[in-house]
């Protein structure tokens, strides 16, 4: 299973950095440098973006986990840091945001509030007390731009269960990049996230000298993506014949770089929407979503990342249906050689659904097992070695456990 990811691949790296006067979103460089490692995650993603259902949900909260990996003392940023780049994307998700008079007046209707907003998670999944921060040391410079990042095991922070919480990475990522993100079904699921360099993260502490991209406004950006919107001139470098795929984003060949224009400007036969997250417009330039990328963000939470909006994340511990149905699963051993007891601990006479799924999120098999009982099971040849994820559920509760298959 290729999880190491892409050395050949990771070596155009200085050339694409080298090349970037600027700070820059990393966001599609690695979407496709993903989609030649893994092909077959490409084209689930085409279909994705294709086939989501249009439609709108009630306010969804998502759970946040920020994984500090730091390799100086000063890249330890604070718990304040934190809080205030959630504060900045609860403002921005829902147009609450401070600067949206600067919006052009014929942009001034497409303004839209996404009814998503976000918390540090109040619990893991293991349903224990948490304030939503890791923090692990590192020795490995710019590791923000290698999936080594993702892996306690190589020097970074492993993900918690990533279907049920967004997964944000802060660690240094040199001079040319500020953030990146996976689009939907797009990478392996131990890397589906966000990272952002802890310059760019947040308006404190050390973003507070990272002008002009210091008012936390990375972050929304690579969200965006996470939540499957692109960039307004599509996947490749601006130009006219690129498409975000959102109809009320005027399409444009210019990203307008570390630039905040004081007068509208246009391109591609028509004015460009510079004020919008998904640019590269200065932070205090960005201020809105529109009406267009609300039903696509809201159309990703009810398709591809809907078990986002079902986590228990961000309530407290000991509240939700979880305590009162499904309280715990074990998955031993782990690592297993081939052979393993699940067990499900719950609501006595109500079975549990296990479904299987392997690194790419992929579902491979499904069980119904008894609950509070061990339940053996041979796994089958066709599963190779690597990392899979197991959700359970009865009664309404869902836990994500990660099990590694080494024969």
């Amino acid at each position: 299973m290729k999880r190491a990811i892409l050395p050949g691949l990771l070596s155009l790296l200085p050339i694409w950095l080298f090349s970037q006067a600027s700070p820059h979103c990393g966001a599609d460089l690695f979407r496709e440098m993903y989609a030649r490692e893994y092909p077959e995650l490409a084209q689930g993603s085409e279909h994705i973006s294709n086939n989501f259902p249009l439609q709108t949900r009630t306010l969804i909260t998502i759970p946040v986990v920020v994984h500090v990996v730091y390799q100086a003392e000063q890249q330890n940023i604070s718990h304040e840091q934190i809080e205030s780049q959630i504060l900045v994307l609860n403002a921005d998700y829902r147009a609450a945001n401070d600067n949206l008079d600067i919006i052009p007046p014929i942009f001034q209707n497409l303004i839209a509030d996404t009814e998503i907003e976000f918390c540090l998670a109040s619990r893991d999944p293991e349903g224990h007390s948490s304030i939503g921060i890791t923090r692990n040391q590192t020795d490995k410079d710019n590791i923000g731009l290698s999936t080594d990042v993702h892996y306690l095991a190589k020097d970074g922070a492993d993900a918690w269960d990533p279907l049920h919480y967004l997964n944000i990475w802060v660690a240094d990522m040199g001079e040319n990049v500020v953030g990146r993100a996976s689009f939907p079904g797009t990478v392996p699921l131990p890397e589906d996230g966000v990272v952002i360099d802890p310059r760019y993260f947040g308006t404190t502490g050390l973003a507070s000298g990272s002008a002009p991209y210091n008012l936390g406004r990375t972050t929304v950006h690579e969200v965006g993506h996470y939540l499957n919107l692109y960039h307004p001139w599509g996947s490749d470098f601006p130009d006219c014949d690129g498409d975000d795929e959102v109809a009320d984003t005027p399409q444009t060949s210019e990203s307008y770089l570390q630039e905040c224009p004081s007068t509208l400007q246009a391109t591609c036969g028509s004015l460009d929407m510079y004020t919008n997250y998904m640019y590269y417009t200065d932070d205090a330039c960005l201020a809105q979503f529109t009406p267009g990328q609300k039903l696509r963000l809201q159309a990703t939470l009810s398709g591809p990342r809907s078990e986002l909006s079902m986590s228990l994340g961000c309530e407290s511990s000991g509240t939700g249906n979880m305590p009162t149905s499904l309280v715990g699963v074990s998955i031993e051993p782990n690592p297993s050689p081939g052979e393993l007891v699940f067990e499900c601990r719950g609501r006595e006479g109500v079975n549990c659904q296990l479904a299987i799924f392997d690194a790419m999120g992929r579902l491979l098999q499904e069980l119904d097992i008894p609950a509070n009982q061990p339940y053996p099971w041979a796994v089958p040849a066709s599963f190779a070695d690597g990392v899979y994820w197991v959700r359970v559920e009865q009664g309404g509760g869902v836990i994500t456990r990660k099990w590694v298959l080494i024969r």
